[in-house]
């Protein structure tokens, strides 16, 4: 028998009530059929009653693995583990308890984070239907970390491993599904995928306030958190404030009750439902907005109690039903969060009704995000489909962000602060010996290219720090969109993103799968497997693998053309039809003019009208543009800017 004496730091938390008691538990991480980290060595997290003995017993050992709580009850004790294998049951005993770990296979496990594009479910996706039916991977497992914000590090999760089937893939990230499905095709080994994001995040919100400590512009922030520690007051009694400065400031309500059946909203501007602000005039819009339409409910429905169900609502959001507020959202931080509301019978009759609500965009995007199908209204025993809401409402914009005082910070639910993510969801599943990380986030901090361009880089050796390993990075160029307004803030962050490639990176570029309609662009399939591709390449050495995008390594001017040839272009460059678009030449003036290009072998050849002497060339410089040049395993190179020779 050996012996292991354990002192552990774990890290603690005021904000994660854990069970006191001295029932045996385990970090959320070790449960059935999970995946452990083959060839390595991982600490079985718990607690139990303090100070009591633990026994752990696995096949792949003669001995038991012992150690010992400590007077708190927590407890680490360390497992070598063996090459990919399983499945196998795991003994763990301890104070008289004994829990069995069932369907335990060894091998690789990666953890996937960021925002939205990251956070996005295969069953979100349009036309995934064949993909979801084919998702029956017996050795593949899946994790997903329950979304939780927290002013200091807490020791657990919330979430539970999951055999990949159809029916699990269906609410899993499709990012990390789809570089699951393309790593395992060529590895054929037992593979763990643990995610946790957030849509709609900034990038300082997953960093730790030690890795934030060469950025003073967070400093403040960070403390504030901190304080809200020792402050005992619901976030409700603290907000009370800001609600009634909204009720005074709000030309829609100061004097005026726009929920109300009586009131005339004829001069307001009609919408198509759902009204996503980031696709329209509302982009850049923060504030208060109003929507109002009429629902033709039907007799027999008198008396009964309904479900409204309206999709997700960035970010906050009051309901009225016939002047009677009938529910709401009102804390940040759910902003992708599908709302539901009941109906009492009590206020249904026959005949048209007033349905009003408000919208309460703090930051960022705004308005209904969800698809059409999602508004709707049904009662709640059923009876049919119900009615749809996905048509023309009256709305208007009300007070905005920058007329009120600032909102109250909820330590426990709003997200876009910094370090409450590090803190609430990646903190504590330190020190699981992951295989790598995969990232997929920027959207939130692309008006910040330059902070980002520190920041990101920053992020990425705090958490090799924390992990203590030289973690393989590897992390997605986000894609085209039409942010409105954009005069080149997307190609200065994604020229940011760039900055972060170091030793154990790489980046899969996105230039020609984006959607300039679509912030979270369909081709998720593709994301995965570029992703797969670096992991593939530069994590298992994999030999014949071509990972990596075509980038300009020599830029020289010929005559009145520019020859630009690329790296990571053996097979050549190819190009769409009449391609490839979207370069610019730099004439001695300083103006950047759309460039005429052909491919030649890994080069292309450019000219411009009225450039004689061409200084410059850039590429993909607009938000919207669709890449049509590849390197013959179907790579667009990312967009850049170079000086010609």
């Amino acid at each position: 028998m050996r012996i292991f004496l354990v002192g552990v730091a774990f890290v603690s938390s005021s904000v994660l009530a854990v069970a006191q008691d001295s029932a045996l538990r385990l970090h959320a991480l070790f449960g059935d059929h999970m995946v452990l980290p083959q060839q390595s060595k991982v600490l079985l997290r718990g607690r139990c009653k303090p100070g009591a003995s633990i026994a752990v017993t696995v096949p792949w050992e003669d001995a038991t693995l012992d150690g010992k709580a400590g007077a708190d009850g927590r407890f680490a004790v360390p497992m070598a583990t063996p090459g990919a294998a399983g499945p196998f049951e795991i003994v763990i005993a301890a104070g008289g308890e004994s829990k069995t770990l069932h369907d335990v296979l060894v091998g690789d496990v990666w953890l996937g984070s960021g925002q939205s594009n990251m956070e996005w479910k295969c069953g979100w996706l349009a036309g995934s239907e064949k993909d979801i039916a084919a998702a029956s991977h017996p050795t593949m497992r899946l994790f997903t970390v329950r979304q939780r914000t927290a002013a200091m590090p807490v020791e657990d999760v919330v979430g539970e491993w999951q055999v990949c089937t159809p029916a699990t893939v269906k609410e899993f990230s499709a990012t990390a599904y789809f570089f699951g499905r393309s790593l395992q095709a060529v590895r054929k080994e037992p593979l763990g995928l643990v995610v946790s994001a957030w849509g709609g995040t900034i990038c300082e919100a997953w960093t730790s306030d030690g890795g934030l400590k060469d950025f003073p512009e967070f400093a403040g922030a960070i403390q504030d958190i901190q304080r809200t520690v020792a402050d005992t007051r619901s976030f409700a009694e603290r907000a009370a404030p800001w609600w009634q400065a909204l009720a005074d400031k709000d030309p829609r309500t100061a004097g005026h009750r726009p929920e109300t059946m009586e009131f005339d909203d004829s001069t307001w501007a009609e919408v198509d439902m759902p009204h996503n602000w980031s696709q329209g005039k509302l982009a850049k819009f923060d504030g208060v907005g109003w929507y109002r339409t009429k629902v033709a409910v039907p007799d027999a429905w008198a008396g009964k109690d309904l479900t409204l169900s309206l999709g997700a609502i960035d970010d906050l959001d009051t309901v009225w039903f016939g002047g009677e507020r009938i529910g709401g959202t009102e804390e940040p931080g759910h902003w992708n969060e599908a709302r539901h509301y009941t109906i009492p019978g009590r206020l249904v009759r026959g005949g048209d009704v007033v349905l009003a609500v408000r919208v309460i965009d703090t930051a960022g995007g705004g308005g209904f995000i969800s698809d059409a199908e999602t508004l709707r209204i049904a009662p709640v025993q059923g009876e049919g489909g119900g009615i749809g809401l996905a048509k023309k409402w009256r709305f208007v914009a009300g007070a905005a962000m920058s007329a009120l005082p600032a909102m109250p910070r909820e330590s426990s639910n709003d997200p876009n602060q910094p370090t409450v993510l590090w803190n609430g969801m990646i903190a504590p599943l330190v020190p699981f010996p992951f295989k790598g990380a995969l990232w997929y986030q920027g959207e939130s901090n692309r008006e910040r290219a330059e902070q980002y361009g520190r920041l990101f880089p920053a992020m990425i050796r705090d958490w090799r720090r924390a992990f203590a390993s030289e973690l393989p990075f590897y992390f997605v160029q986000i894609a085209p969109y039409g942010y409105g307004g954009d005069k080149g803030e997307l190609f200065d962050l994604r020229i940011a993103q760039t900055r972060a490639l170091g030793p154990n990176t790489g980046m899969a570029v996105t230039t020609d799968i984006g959607d300039p309609r679509d912030i979270h662009p369909r081709d998720k399939q593709s994301v995965g497997h570029r992703l797969a591709l670096q992991a593939l390449k530069h994590t298992y050495g994999q030999s014949g693998i071509d990972a990596d995008a075509p980038q300009p390594i020599q830029v020289k001017r010929e005559g009145k053309a520019v020859r630009i040839t690329f790296a990571n272009a053996a097979n050549g460059m190819r190009a769409g039809k009449d391609g490839p678009h979207h370069f610019e030449l730099q004439g001695a003036d300083g103006v950047f003019v759309p460039a005429v290009g052909k491919v030649d072998g890994s080069s292309v050849v450019l000219e411009a009208a009225g450039v004689a002497e061409p200084r410059g060339v850039r590429y993909c410089f607009v938000a919207t543009a669709m890449a049509d040049l590849w390197n013959g395993i179907g790579i667009p190179p990312g967009p850049f800017a170079v000086k010609v020779e």
